[in-house]
């Protein structure tokens, strides 16, 4: 109604005009009104404007000619931000969570003076609204190099202590601060909790905690941080990135972040500062355009210099520079030598030789500094009480992967540790203090205490964390079990997270898991916390009611000895196949299907078809899907039918149905429709009752009407090519069997709460609606009331599997809308749909992608002939969909390739 009304109006409006009560509500303004009038009612000038608007009485009065008004001179400022624009005044109040980073700025950065000025220009742009301006800027350099201290830095010189220039929003988060061991699974489901509650609204506090996936969730902050003038530090991403060594070096692991970035990237009004010791892949798309990557270089050998003369170091310039040399300028390391040279021989330069710096592995990271603080422990255990007091303070920092809170540290000081704790049993507070004072100032550790001086916990930085770590499990391994249980038993005993946890509450508990394994205790970690704490057994609450895919991944990594191949042998046989499917189902869910694979077939091999039929069916089911997703049809279709025979002989009637209709979808993408056909009047033989219910419950439905839609289907794009033709379509018309569908649907569907199976059904009723209407040539309304809640209940759900094909259905319903292109388009639905499947490497879907593009895009002209093709060409499209169609043996797609070709290249 409103577009018509635009429409007959030659887009003249002066009757229809949003009005709403908070400024966030700005969002929602429909598409059709945005650059018309809109009143903020909170607060009388608002309400003034409106009924002056109403009664089309001017907002200002013009004074009589004569002599001017005596008026106050002031800064002119809109009452309204222009759709697309940012208000230069601050309509909201500034909010400001730094606590991440601040603790890390230094008193002095010395040769980073480029890149802070970097920084400033990068802001300075932001604050101006320049269209050519970075909107992600990404730090990368090998550990120890001071990414985190140059941004912690700038920060409080350049926006705190300026009180935040332009600022509306800045939030810091440091993914250190999670873990940085390799081995563990580092996850964003917290920092996308905090984030979004930070930057959002009620509402959005209660999305937050929702068990929304983290894709969804992360698209959502996008949303969220990029209306406004925010600034976002994401300090040390590298354990959410792939290592080097990966097939795929530096690509995120995390959907969450990924879909945050690239949102950002797309479209944003502030500045997001990233740093990491790996580059982003991700963000390749939008280098040196919105999206800027710095490497910070060594520091040059005259801040070397300048660096080691603060800390005290004394000697010829020569000497300096060539201490400088031997470490290759690597802040970290200097910064430890000159605090170890100062405190142990008073800074005389010529005694460096007691650190060997020719040994040192300059390919592992952290090869010099290890070094040094091998010289600098050494001394300290030979320097008296004070010494080794503090060297077992660094060592009980090597326990943890993150910083330790007070409660940690005083169970750990409560009774002796041999070869940790000795030195600090019975330890008098002041000379606790003391010892944290002295460690603080050599700059080995980092001291949090809040307000009014209480200990909050302490910190060191993770290259002298994984210093001790290495130490005390090669050289003390009794010491460091014991420590680990002494803090397995205290987290367990101290959490109390209730019969409803958030993720919050958690957290002590995941902590928990990670102390248990590395005790030796995976067999109560399992058991008594992962189990029946985290998972709250068979109720699986942390991933259904919080959505923490990844939070569980990251604990069920614990139990591995090599993620994700080998588990730990203190665990049971049993345990190992339950691990082993979970991880699979986890990675599955979070979109990393080809590390799925190897758990996945592992739990299956363990399993076995003679310990339970029924779990051997249901996980070979998913190892089909799985197969097919990526591409692999004929392995789908091998294993499908191996998942039947297990449930044949497993006599369960529901899983011999689903794994038959599983059967009878992976022969339908290979194109044995016949085959396909006769297994699904198969099943009808073996339940006929039970039928009649598959035939309206999620995925069996979905399969079944997948296949009894693909004449429709395929008419309907004969149509949109003005080729159809009744005659090819050998079963009943295809128009008949999409009006029969959905007259089902309307009496049947919907009947129950699971999110994915009312997605699934409503993406095969949208679809029946959609080629009903373009066959019937009628109005698309209701396909698209469907297809809305299709792609709406998906991405709740949080598993993005399916996520693609109700994209595709409704790229389709809005091109033929007339949403070409821009926000909320045919366009903008095919490039999620493709940023999905190729970063999970759905081949199935990134084909059916190639073809829509071609299909829709194809024909389509503006007035003069003009319109650029969004991608690269519509031949190219169609040749790399054959391509894949024929590598992957998805013969489903043939006739519709050749009626692409037939349309669009002949």
């Amino acid at each position: 109604m409103i577009r018509r009304s635009l429409y007959c109006n030659k887009l003249h409006n002066s009757r229809i005009f949003p009005v709403f009560f908070n400024t966030s509500d700005r969002n929602h303004i429909p598409l059709e009104l945005q650059g018309y009038d809109s009143f903020l009612l909170d607060g009388s000038a608002g309400y003034e404007a409106l009924l002056r608007k109403l009664q089309n009485r001017p907002l200002y009065s013009k004074p009589a000619i004569g002599i001017p008004p005596d008026l106050e001179t002031s800064t002119t400022k809109p009452l309204f931000a222009r759709p697309g624009e940012v208000s230069l005044t601050k309509d909201i109040v500034l909010k400001v969570d730094i606590s991440h980073i601040l603790k890390y700025a230094p008193t002095q950065l010395i040769g980073r003076e480029d890149e802070s000025a970097f920084l400033s220009d990068a802001w300075d742009k932001v604050v101006r609204v320049e269209k050519e301006r970075s909107r992600i800027l990404t730090f990368v350099a090998f550990g120890g190099e001071g990414k985190t201290s140059l941004v912690a830095k700038w920060i409080v010189d350049e926006m705190l202590a300026k009180d935040w220039p332009g600022c509306d929003a800045a939030f810091a988060w440091s993914f250190y601060n999670q873990g940085t061991s390799e081995q563990l699974v580092t996850s964003s489901d917290l920092f996308l909790k905090e984030a979004i509650s930070f930057f959002g609204n009620a509402a959005d506090k209660g999305f937050a905690g929702s068990p929304v996936g983290a894709y969804e969730k992360g698209r959502h902050l996008a949303r969220l941080v990029g209306r406004q003038r925010s600034l976002l530090v994401l300090d040390g991403l590298e354990p959410l990135q792939y290592a080097p060594t990966s097939p795929t070096p530096g690509e995120l692991k995390d959907q969450g972040i990924s879909a945050l970035l690239k949102g950002l990237a797309q479209n944003s009004h502030g500045l997001c500062v990233i740093t990491t010791r790996y580059s982003l892949p991700d963000l390749r798309a939008f280098q040196n355009k919105t999206v800027v990557e710095v490497t910070l270089l060594r520091l040059s050998p005259d801040a070397g210099v300048f660096l080691l003369k603060t800390l005290g170091v004394r000697g010829m310039a020569q000497e300096l520079e060539k201490l400088v040399e031997d470490v290759k300028g690597h802040a970290l390391t200097l910064t430890l030598l000159g605090g170890f040279l100062k405190r142990a021989f008073n800074g005389d330069i010529r005694r460096c030789d007691r650190v060997r710096f020719e040994k040192a592995d300059e390919k592992i990271s952290g090869g010099h500094a290890f070094r040094t603080m091998a010289a600098y422990e050494k001394w300290l255990l030979n320097g008296g009480d004070e010494g080794q007091r503090e060297v077992a303070v660094l060592r009980l920092m090597g326990l943890f992967d993150r910083p330790a809170d007070a409660g940690c540290l005083a169970a750990l000081r409560s009774e002796t540790i041999l070869g940790i704790t000795d030195p600090l049993t019975e330890l008098a507070d002041e000379d606790w203090a003391l010892c944290l004072s002295g460690l603080e100032s050599a700059q080995l550790l980092t001291v949090n205490r809040d307000a009014a001086g209480t200990l909050v916990s302490l910190d060191a930085h993770p290259l002298l964390r994984e210093y001790f770590s290495r130490q005390l499990r090669a050289q003390q391994p009794n010491a460091w079990r014991t420590a680990h249980r002494r803090l397995y038993e205290y987290l367990c005993a101290t959490t109390h997270e209730g019969s409803q946890p958030t993720l919050e509450d958690l957290q002590p508990l995941y902590q928990a898991v990670i102390h248990g394994c590395q005790a030796g205790l995976q067999l109560k970690a399992c058991d008594e916390i992962y189990l029946r704490r985290i998972l709250q057994y068979r109720n699986y609450y942390s991933s259904r009611k919080l959505g923490a895919m990844a939070s569980n991944l990251g604990a069920v990594a614990c139990f591995y000895d090599q993620p994700w191949k080998s588990i730990s042998p203190i665990l049971s046989e049993n345990l190992h196949i339950s691990l082993y499917s979970e991880a699979a189902i986890y990675l599955i869910a979070l979109g990393r299907l080809t590390e799925s694979l190897e758990p996945m077939q592992l739990a299956i091999n363990m399993l076995g078809k003679e310990k339970s039929l029924k779990d051997a069916a249901i996980l070979l089911g998913i190892q089909s899907e799985l197969k097919m997703s990526l591409g692999d049809v004929i392995g789908a279709i091998s294993v499908a039918e191996e998942s039947v025979i297990c449930a044949d002989h497993s006599g369960i009637l529901h899983e011999q149905m689903t794994k038959r209709f599983r059967y009878a979808d992976a022969l339908h993408q290979a194109g044995r429709l016949t085959k396909a056909k006769a297994l699904f009047s198969e099943t009808e033989k073996i339940g006929p009752d039970y039928m009649d219910r598959l035939l309206f419950y999620g995925l069996a439905s979905f399969q079944y009407w997948n296949l009894q839609l693909a004449d429709p289907e395929r008419a309907a794009w004969q149509a949109m090519f003005s080729s159809y033709c009744l005659q090819e379509f050998e079963r009943k018309n295809p128009l008949e069997i999409c009006t029969a569908f959905s007259q089902q649907c309307a009496e049947r569907m919907f009947r129950h709460d699971d999110l994915i199976d009312l997605a699934l059904e409503r993406l095969t009723l949208s679809s029946a609606l959609l080629y009903e209407a373009i066959l019937a040539k009628s109005d698309t309304r209701h396909a698209q009331l469907q297809v809305e809640q299709t792609v709406n209940g998906f991405r709740r759900a949080g598993i993005i599997g399916h996520l693609p094909r109700g994209l595709l259905i409704r790229a389709w319903l809005r091109f033929i809308g007339g949403k070409h292109t821009g926000t909320d388009s045919a366009q903008t639905d095919l490039d999620e749909a493709w940023e999905i499947a190729e970063r999970s490497s759905m081949k199935l879907h990134m084909a059916d992608i190639h073809l829509y593009r071609a299909r829709l895009f194809g024909q389509l002209r503006t007035l003069d002939g003009s319109l650029d093709y969004p991608w690269q060409s519509p031949s190219a499209d169609l040749e790399a969909a054959e391509k894949i169609i024929n590598t992957c043996g998805y013969h489903r797609r043939d006739k519709e390739l050749s009626d692409a070709k037939q349309a669009l290249l002949d």
